[in-house]
């Protein structure tokens, strides 16, 4: 199970809820990626299918016979839905090693209608080892749209007993329906206090400097953080940052950047990198004061397309992150970095 932390009044709210028998049936855990909805669906899950014994909190340590189900997948009373293997190629490998073991694109597009329709036996009878069932559907946005208008279905007639967390980064791209029909549980950006606590709790090993380093990259996002820290962002926002304040003339670092990118198996740290770089270079204009002159903006939107656009048309790895360093040097042109 995935550890929680933060976000206390979406915590204090359920709780409330649960404790003044006033539970609603279907939750929207709303806000951006990476803020810890899943963790927080994946704690109430266990709260609630472990609620014969009358728990009061959320518990991080989970060393029961739930906790142990779950973490197997094997509770009866609860399903997940998420986007499956796009193939039966990455079938066979989600089988063998978790869903978990895929890459992005190596997932379908969409959760498919007939996810949504598999899960009607376990609404037939009542829980099996619980006094609930659990349904999280990570994430809401991918349903199809016959998958949305399915589960609308059991939102508007819900199951007895059936508690529904639907997380959303969109949730103004839900359909309205399914919005009227769920309470809205939003979850805000950690405080840098709170990603240094959680930074150290779950990457003992990390130093003060990359702790300082991801507080800032992660942006109150502790998944984006955590993501950052297993791909090694810290040296490579290192190499960003010196590529900014000197210009890099003679093009050793970007050279550098775009051959420890270039290798496949360096494919995470090159999509963190295009993921971080068109923040790092408006990080840099607004906290060393450069005009926003056309010019300056024109580099921040040409980093960003080229970054956005990089994976989807299979661009060359090093071509791309060479000429995004190229954008972070010009940032030195103008004799008024700090």
């Amino acid at each position: 199970m995935t550890s929680f932390y933060g976000h206390d009044k979406p915590r204090e709210v359920f709780c409330q809820s649960f404790a003044k028998d006033k539970l609603h049936h279907a939750w929207i855990l709303a806000g951006d990626k990476g803020l810890g909805k899943a963790a927080f669906a994946q704690q109430a899950a266990h709260f609630l299918l472990n609620s014969h014994n009358r728990p009061t909190v959320f518990c991080d340590v989970q060393d029961d016979e739930t906790g142990h189900l779950l973490a197997a997948g094997s509770h009866p009373d609860f399903r997940l839905l998420r986007r499956g293997p796009k193939s039966d190629k990455e079938e066979k490998r989600a089988r063998d090693n978790g869903l978990d073991s895929l890459e992005e694109h190596d997932l379908a597009r969409n959760i498919k209608v007939d996810q949504i329709r598999a899960l009607q036996p376990l609404f037939q009878n009542q829980a099996s080892i619980s006094e609930y069932r659990v349904v999280v559907i990570d994430a809401a946005d991918d349903l199809e749209r016959g998958g949305a208008n399915a589960i609308l279905k059991n939102l508007e007639e819900p199951p007895k007993k059936t508690i529904f967390f639907l997380i959303s980064h969109m949730p103004d791209r839900l359909l309205p329906t399914i919005r009227s029909r769920c309470q809205m549980l939003r979850f805000d950006p950690l405080a840098d206090d709170e990603m240094r606590i959680l930074l150290k709790k779950a990457s003992p090993n990390l130093n003060d400097a990359e702790i300082e380093t991801l507080v800032v990259a992660g942006e109150g996002s502790p998944g984006r953080a955590l993501q950052y820290s297993e791909v090694g962002l810290a040296e490579l926002e290192s190499m960003a940052r010196e590529i900014i304040k000197t210009g890099d003339r003679d093009n050793r670092l970007k050279s550098e950047l775009a051959r420890k990118l270039s290798l496949k198996a360096a494919t995470p740290r090159y999509r963190a990198f295009l993921e971080r770089t068109p923040s790092l270079i408006a990080e840099h204009i607004k906290s060393a004061g450069l005009p926003r002159s056309l010019e300056t903006i024109d580099k921040w939107r040409e980093a960003n397309d080229l970054a956005t656009a990089a994976i989807p048309k299979a661009l060359d790895n090093q071509a791309v992150v060479f000429r995004l360093g190229g954008l972070m040097g010009d940032l030195a042109s103008t004799g008024q970095v700090k």
